[in-house]
This record gives C-alpha cells, structure tokens and sequence, in this order.
C-alpha cells in the first residue's frame, strides 16, 4: 500500500507557497494529485490552528536543555547507522517518522496519525534495509518540507531543477535574507517543539543538509556538537543514485531523467563536500569529530565510547550493556552490494576521484 505523498501534511500557507513558486513546474499528469493535496491540506487546517493555539506559546518559551549533537556527513554516508547507535542512550530525543507525518499536528493528533501510519508503512526503507517505524528516527528537513518552501526535498519534488533548488535550500545561495530567515526560525521552532515533546532531552540529530548548513546552523547553536561521518565516495554516488530514483519515483511531480540524475547527485558531492571542508573550521575543535563509516561499523562500541569520552557525556556506564545489544541484534544485516558498470565509473570519476584521494579511498573492487 502506497504512503500518501508527504505535502498531505504540509501547512496550507506552505503548500500555497510551494504552487505559486513551482506550479509551473507540474508536469499536467500530476495537476490530480496536485489538486488533492490542496483539498486534504485545507480540510486538516482546524487541526493545525488547534495545536498552535494550543501549544504554540510554550513551545517558543521553551529552551533546549543543552546545545544539540547534531550527525551530519553526505547522503548515505553512514549517518543512519551512527544515528541509531547513539539514541541507544536514553538520554538522548530526535525527530521521528511520527514528527514528519505531522509535523504541524503531533502533540495533539499524534496517536491517530500514528495508528492510521502504522499499518501502511513498508517495514523497512525503501533504499535499503534500515527499519522503518512509526517512532523510528528520521531526518528534520523532512519534517520541513511540510513547513518551509526551504527543504531540500524540492530536489524530489521537482529532479528537473534539481541542482536549483539544492543550491538555494541548502547552500542558500541566490536565497534572500528573508528566505534563510524563514528556514532558520522553521528549524528552531522544529527543534523546539520536539525537544519539548521529549521533555526536554537532548537533541541528537541526524540531517544530511546540514552538512551544508554549517555557518546558518552554529547561529542557532554555536555550542553545538558535530559529529562528521564520511564514507567511500564511489560507494556514496551509487547508493545516492539508488536513493533519489526511488524518492522520485514516490514524490516527484514531474518527470525526470536518470542522467539528469546522475549529473546532480555528482554535482552535489563535490559542491557540498567542498563547502563542509571550507566551513568546518568556524566548529570549535573541541565540539567536533569526524568518523569513517567503515571504523563505525567495524569497532561500533569503541568508537561511540571514544565520542562519549571527547564529548564528556556522563552516561557510557549505562549506555554500554545496552549498545552491546543492539549491535549484537545487527550481526545478521547486510549493506546493500553494488556491482559497478565501467562506463558509469568512467562518467563519475572526475567528480568522485579528487574526494576520494583526499579522504584517503580508492575504487572499489
């Protein structure tokens, strides 16, 4: 069973916004799904005016405990797995698939949209094996993109213009002063709002924009701390090609092309790997540390001890028997297997090698 597409749930001021910026952009065969969205996202306004009255005020009154850990590191990099392995720590609160279907309407319509969620959801993702659940945790711009026009799942939306709107909702370039306002009190009222339905916990976040977001996010944060995971670049273009056939494929609303693609997402690499190793040093050195995916998963308790230990956190003793278990739960899950076309490898390299001999990869075999 299909999951509806994700602007079901978006604000209606958003999705207004979002047609009048790109509805030149809907190819005609999606103008019916177009026209459903509108009528479903103006049907559920009560519930959204509902919550703001609500909560709305003690939401912008709360302040978060401490400063966030935020994991960033390119699009299948490993941020997931070093995500998961972290919120084995009770202490620690992030976004989930529930905070995303509802972004605008969880405190108060959460056990429904969660009950009605529950049963369509696929078990697992659909670019690899990763479970998917309803409290399962997720990326925030997706949570965004019911938001803000400022999300980077426009490059889902619309592939043609792909590298448009990443440069604008990611890089922030050619974006106004007003829109990078907007995104930036977006994500803190986000941030917020889940912190304050967690009770306050700290925040351990998991967003592979940010990586780009650096200088706009320590604003907010500048006491946060960053977790930078990083991974073999050609393994990396391969499984980023997998992930935006597959999410195009469910919610883009134009048609697309699998060169057009591959052109972006090689693109990209190089444009926000770029923009990280120029930015990374307005972080503190002391609130950042950077991981190779492959030391994750092969040591993955040694390695959340030694950033429990740079970070000081207070809580290894306890989080130890439990990370045990989890991991051991593991031992059975498989990464996805690429084999590698020499053509597709001759058209990426150019973009790919120049990362990987800086990281320190070469091809795969």
């Amino acid at each position: 069973m299909q999951l509806p597409h994700i602007l079901y749930f978006s604000t209606l001021r958003n999705w207004l916004r979002l047609l009048w910026l790109y509805g030149r952009q809907f190819d005609v065969a999606q103008w019916p799904r177009a026209l459903q969205i509108t009528a479903f996202v103006s049907a559920t306004v009560p519930i959204r005016v509902f919550e703001q009255l609500r909560f709305g005020a003690a939401i912008r009154r709360h302040e978060l405990s401490e400063p966030p850990v935020f994991i960033v590191g390119h699009w299948r990099s490993g941020t997931t797995n070093m995500h998961n392995l972290m919120l084995q720590d009770p202490q620690f609160s992030s976004v989930t698939m529930l905070h995303c279907a509802i972004p605008s309407g969880f405190l108060t319509w959460g056990w429904l949209a969660g009950r009605i969620l529950s049963r369509r959801l696929p078990k697992s993702r659909p670019m690899d094996a990763v479970p998917l659940g309803i409290n399962e945790p997720m990326s925030e711009d997706f949570a965004l993109a019911g938001l803000t026009h400022m999300s980077h799942y426009l490059n889902y939306f619309f592939p043609q213009i792909a590298e448009q709107t990443f440069r604008q909702t990611v890089l922030f370039e050619n974006a106004s002063p007003l829109d990078i306002a907007h995104w930036s009190d977006h994500y803190e009222f986000l941030l917020q709002k889940i912190s304050y339905a967690a009770g306050g916990k700290r925040l351990l976040l998991k967003n592979p924009p940010n990586l780009g977001r650096i200088p706009e996010v320590l604003k907010r944060y500048p006491n946060a701390r960053f977790i930078h995971v990083y991974r073999n670049p050609w393994l990396v273009h391969a499984s980023s090609m997998k992930l935006m056939e597959r999410f195009t494929e469910d919610l883009a609303f134009q048609s697309h092309d699998r060169s057009e693609i591959e052109t972006f997402i090689s693109r990209r690499y190089v444009t926000i790997m770029e923009k990280w190793f120029a930015d990374r040093d307005l972080i503190p050195p002391e609130n950042l540390i950077e991981l190779r995916h492959e030391d994750i998963v092969a040591q993955p308790i040694k390695v959340v001890e030694s950033i429990y230990e740079r970070f000081e956190l207070q809580t290894w003793t306890d989080l130890q028997p439990r990370l045990k278990g989890y991991v051991d739960s593991l031992a059975e899950y498989q990464n996805n297997a690429y084999t590698f076309d020499p053509d597709y490898l001759a058209r990426i390299a150019p973009f790919v090698e120049p990362m990987a001999a800086k990281l320190g990869y070469s091809i795969p075999g």
